[in-house]
């Protein structure tokens, strides 16, 4: 549901970049977010993960500077600037051996300290990559390559990765999680 929930300020840009333009884009990608943010408030009893708090306040950031200085680069700059952050954590993370995609995972994969490292690793050079695209279309592409990129271009590129890792770690399983008899 969270998932799901967190598309919408995507559709609500897209809808409006098509029909009203990038500033009125920013405008509804911003007011979504905001409602959206609101319910997980509310769902989750008062509390942001790390990762909802950078892209909450990175939302409103350049988001707010589209709007207040009618200029869309600062829309631009977001995804890149948040997947590069997302990077930067992650591999951070592995280089002082608190690798965060263990305590994401943890319930999910059976990894040694060494395995969390590199699962961690991977996903630091693909939202390194992810940014690397979005500063592609959003600077050297048209509008609505990188409107169209921005709402749903990532999504087959993030379903394939996400994939690949599992076909890669399925051996690696938890077994509580295959185990057919726990309940």
């Amino acid at each position: 549901m969270k998932a799901l929930l967190d598309f919408i300020p995507l559709i609500a840009f897209f809808i409006a970049a098509r029909y009203n333009g990038i500033l009125a884009a920013a405008g509804a990608l911003l007011v979504a977010t905001i409602i959206i943010y609101a319910i997980h408030f509310i769902r989750q009893k008062g509390k942001f993960d790390k990762q909802q708090w950078v892209v909450l306040l990175l939302t409103i950031l350049f988001c707010g500077g589209t709007l207040l200085l009618r200029d869309d680069i600062y829309l631009r700059w977001k995804s890149p600037i948040i997947n590069g952050i997302f990077a930067l954590t992650l591999l951070v993370s592995a280089a002082i051996n608190k690798p965060l995609m263990q305590l994401a995972m943890k319930d999910v994969f059976t990894l040694t300290l060494s395995g969390w490292k590199k699962l961690t690793v991977v996903w630091a050079l693909f939202f390194a990559f992810m940014g690397v695209l979005h500063y592609i279309t959003a600077f050297t592409m048209s509008d609505e390559a990188w409107i169209n990129f921005k709402t749903y271009g990532w999504i087959p590129i993030m379903l394939i990765f996400v994939v690949v890792q599992f076909a890669v770690l399925k051996k690696h399983l938890n077994p509580a999680l295959t185990d057919k008899t726990a309940k």
